[in-house]
């Protein structure tokens, strides 16, 4: 028996996919018109925008189109409506858009003769560019907009090309949307965080239009999709309930790569509650013989982005490593027992250590090792920062000197180590150079730390928060991309910096009325933890499932986001009055 569809999109995986500009509407932030998947998508919903009313105030109609501008339907048609006739036509929508902390609107005079005209200030905090891409930003801004009766009725009459919304009216029509592409040393799905407009009548449409698009350009060199340029796909609602996808032009496609395909498609749909079954076909023919159709998150479960390794928690005290099991902290014994620890990381999988120790008079070295064998030497400097792992035991990280940044890889069998400077020259913009002196004013990186599927690193830069894509130069070496700063709210504070399993950033400060915060990993959010119970500077962050562990001044303390009572860091319990620093893998 067979199941009618209901189609929903329709779009092209080539370059020329961003320029769509068709009727039909899912709509996308971008540079142009909204872009389309297609001209047979169902319209979004575009009930209960604002619109004038009669003589309303001025300063009252102007905020309102700001308002009404965070509505993109229809070339921003709700907008439009706050216009003359004459600024309707002349306004291009299809320039930058400019997200401000707040719209702050005063008048430069009493109105004449039926003109008013205000000042508009705030701060720029981020734009938002094609295909629903958040670029941070922190700028001030200030500009006129001249407005005149129209009938009896004010309207805006001069005003700036592109988009101003206030980050409050931005945060309410725009939901943030992890889509998947692939870090291809290590088959980890990373997420490329997009923000779509929420009034969508096939959110899955528009996830899998992002996808057939590609990556946004500062994480493309780090990532790889497996939607080959040229291959178009559509998609249905079937009748019966889950979500179809059909590709075309995949004819080329490896069994492996038609498997990490289906990963994208599976995981963007189903950490957006897009439900499934998925049913997922190339060609005319299900998209690997392996499965058929359908999947289920099941069938890709070795790719969750959401997954966690078990591990138990560690801490660095008094110069030694302690686990903690069955409710209390035992010394780890063996080499780490010998060692000053300094800092500390442990490979996810298979529990090798690196560690940060003493080797002379202002001499540190990085140690690697199973805790029951000996380890191996991988390098001495006169600083080393916390190492971190990737998303498995092979590769590992650490900064030499504040600037250096060094790539390890271990062999799983003999244990042996190999080193790779990583090239730092798009570092150069914050004062990174593997090059340059000691002096004062050069930047140096204090905190290293690379995110769970390895595609990106944060840094800590003279206090100041930065992401960077780990990239591949072409010829499978990597690379530092462009660094991004995502913690402009913090200034220089920065301490201490971690990677939740969300893909947040947790920082670590020596402010004490902000000692913790989290940070979207566009930059897009930048939210203060509670500070109760907390003394900063706040030395070490980590963030295990729901729970964040933080050193502050005294001691190791905890939090879990799970406990909606608990409002208040608690010291662990395991290793009180102690100022411990815990040991995790990121």
């Amino acid at each position: 028996m067979s199941r009618s569809r209901r189609p929903t999109a329709a779009i092209t995986a080539a370059l020329t996919a961003l320029s769509l500009t068709t009727a039909g509407c899912t709509t996308l932030p971008g540079d142009s018109a909204p872009e389309a998947v297609s001209s047979y998508a169902p319209t979004p919903d575009s009930n209960n925008v604002i619109t004038p009313t009669k003589d309303e105030a001025s300063d009252l109609l102007l905020r309102n189109f700001f308002r009404a501008s965070a509505h993109p339907l229809g070339n921003y048609q709700a907008a439009r409506k706050f216009l003359t006739p004459a600024a309707e036509k002349q306004w291009d929508s299809g320039q930058d858009t400019l997200i401000l902390d707040r719209i702050d609107i005063t008048s430069e005079g009493a109105a004449q003769d039926g003109r008013i005209t205000y000042r508009v200030r705030g701060n720029v905090v981020g734009t938002l560019g094609p295909g629903g891409v958040y670029n941070p930003e922190y700028t001030a801004y200030e500009t006129s907009y001249q407005m005149v009766r129209v009938d009896g009725q004010w309207r805006v009459d001069n005003l700036r090309d592109g988009v101003l919304l206030d980050r409050a009216d931005f945060t309410e029509a725009y939901d943030a949307r992890n889509i998947y592409f692939v870090e291809p040393k290590l088959d980890a799905l990373v997420p490329d965080r997009r923000w779509v407009y929420n009034r969508q009548q096939s959110l899955g449409s528009s996830l899998v239009s992002l996808l057939a698009t590609g990556p946004q350009s500062i994480l493309a060199k780090g990532v790889k999709s497996y939607i080959p340029a040229g291959a178009t796909v559509q998609t249905s609602v079937p009748d019966g309930g889950g979500f179809s996808v059909d590709f075309t032009g995949l004819t080329e496609l490896q069994a492996r790569d038609r498997e990490l395909l289906a990963a994208q498609v599976v995981w963007t749909l189903a950490t957006n509650d897009v439900r499934g079954p998925y049913s997922i076909s190339a060609d005319g023919a299900p998209l690997t013989e392996a499965v058929g159709n359908p999947w289920t998150v099941n069938d890709v479960s070795q790719f969750d982005p959401r997954r966690e390794v078990a591990m138990p928690l560690r801490a660095v005290v008094n110069g030694s490593v302690q686990e903690v099991q069955n409710g209390s902290a035992q010394r780890v014994e063996g080499w780490l027992a010998t060692e000053n620890v300094e800092s500390a990381a442990v490979a996810p999988q298979e529990s090798v250590f690196a560690v940060v120790s003493e080797a002379g008079a202002e001499r540190r070295k990085l140690m690697v090792g199973r805790a029951d064998n000996q380890p191996v030497e991988a390098i001495q400097a006169g600083s080393l920062t916390r190492p971190s792992w990737g998303s498995n035991s092979a590769a590992l990280y650490t900064v030499a000197d504040g600037r250096r940044i060094m790539r390890f890889t271990r062999s799983a069998t003999t244990g042996e180590i190999s080193r790779t400077e990583i090239d730092t020259s798009a570092l150069g913009s914050i004062g990174i150079s593997s090059t340059a002196g000691n002096d004062a004013g050069e930047g140096r990186i204090s905190v290293f730390q690379v995110s769970p599927d390895g595609a990106r690193a944060v840094l800590l830069v003279n206090g100041r928060v930065y992401i960077s894509v780990l990239e591949d130069n072409g010829n499978g070496r990597t690379v530092m991309g462009r660094p991004v700063e995502i913690g402009v709210p913090l200034g220089d504070s920065a301490v201490s910096a971690g990677w939740r399993t969300d893909n947040t950033v947790v920082v670590g400060t020596r402010a004490s009325d902000a000692p913790v915060w989290t940070i979207a990993a566009d930059g897009s959010v930048a939210t203060q933890m509670t500070s109760r119970n907390l003394t900063a500077p706040v030395v070490a962050v980590e963030s295990v499932g729901t729970v964040t562990y933080a050193t502050d001044s005294r001691a190791l303390m905890q939090i879990d986001s799970a406990e909606a009572e608990t409002r208040f860091w608690r010291e662990e319990p395991t290793l009180q009055g102690q100022r411990a620093v815990p040991v995790f893998a990121y």
